[in-house]
């Protein structure tokens, strides 16, 4: 663990206790405030773009090297947030980090946001956007898609949807620390109580109620690990051991290579939830996403600037795609 992610960890978990002595409306609007502050730091190197597509407000991160590259492809991003919080602003150090280690242009989501707007308005937003760049002349073969914790529900459920409509898919998709199922089923939910610096069931629920606003959380578009994963491309996801999450993302490894798809779990020891988004913080951030932009490399064929020399994780399932 290096120091880095040792003080990384205390803040979380003291902030986590603050907070659970707050009412839920109090912790929500505390939450929201926090993830809406701009604290990012990107290079003079790296292009950022505010955008609008198919009436979405989105932001492109790309390399100045790039950024102007048709050819370049093309990552549809979702932040993560509970559905409820964060935008580009709060996850851009890590699209910059990733777009400049993987050589691709990173296109982050600012999709609508409950409670103002429940489900399905985030996933309406994200499916939008990818058919617009379809449209455009972007093709499959050009895009990947990712997102952490609640935009890995986001990515997993446009996916379904999308090939569904039967629309050609990315060549791959990546997920950091999915929220895959909002029952809240997984064993990790328990074992891993006191773990989580992050998150907690009470807090899970509180938010889930706000996104699913009346609907059963078990419903597929709410909860895609319960929907069909047949006809996926390659899936590479990251997660920490000591998440309440981490189920969510072994089950959804399990399903997939019962599929025969190709998957890799990788999960890594001590780590906060969904902590390759801290990439200017944590040097595990920084190591887990050079291992997706090798992932990228692997199965969209780009060139990357990653090193394969990242720090080992705690332990990985299954042979990478």
């Amino acid at each position: 663990m290096s120091i880095q992610n040792f003080f990384i960890n205390r803040f979380l978990k003291s902030r986590l206790q603050e907070s659970m002595k707050l009412s839920p409306e109090a912790r929500f609007r505390r939450s929201r405030k926090f993830m809406a502050k701009d604290f990012s730091k990107v290079g003079p190197h790296i292009d950022v773009r505010a955008d609008r597509i198919a009436g979405v407000n989105v932001e492109w991160v790309a390399p100045k090297t790039v950024a102007a590259d048709p050819d370049a492809l093309v990552c549809l991003y979702l932040h993560g947030g509970g559905f409820v919080m964060g935008g580009p602003s709060s996850h851009r150090d890590m699209a910059a980090f990733l777009a400049e280690a993987a050589q691709i242009r990173v296109l982050m989501v600012d999709y609508r946001l409950a409670p103002e707007h429940p489900y399905p308005a985030a996933l309406e937003d994200v499916r939008a956007v990818y058919r617009a760049l379809w449209a455009q002349g972007v093709p499959s073969r050009g895009l990947m898609m990712g997102g952490d914790s609640a935009g890995g529900n986001l990515t997993l459920a446009a996916l379904q949807s999308l090939r569904d409509e039967g629309l050609p898919l990315p060549r791959g998709f990546f997920l950091f620390s999915p929220w895959l199922d909002l029952t809240q089923q997984g064993a990790s939910m328990q074992s891993n109580a006191g773990k989580d610096v992050m998150l907690n069931r009470q807090f899970l629920e509180e938010v889930a109620a706000l996104y699913a606003a009346g609907m059963s959380p078990g419903d597929p578009g709410l909860s895609p690990l319960f929907g069909d994963l047949a006809g996926l491309p390659p899936c590479l996801q990251v997660v920490s051991q000591s998440e309440a999450l981490l189920d969510d993302a072994r089950r959804l490894h399990q399903l997939l290579t019962s599929l025969g798809a190709q998957s890799a779990c990788v999960e890594w020891a001590r780590t906060p939830h969904a902590f390759p988004v801290m990439a200017r913080r944590l040097p595990e951030a920084r190591d887990a996403l050079r291992q997706t932009a090798n992932f990228i490399e692997r199965v969209a064929g780009v060139r990357s600037l990653a090193s394969d020399a990242a720090g080992p994780p705690a332990s990985a399932s299954s042979a990478a795609p």
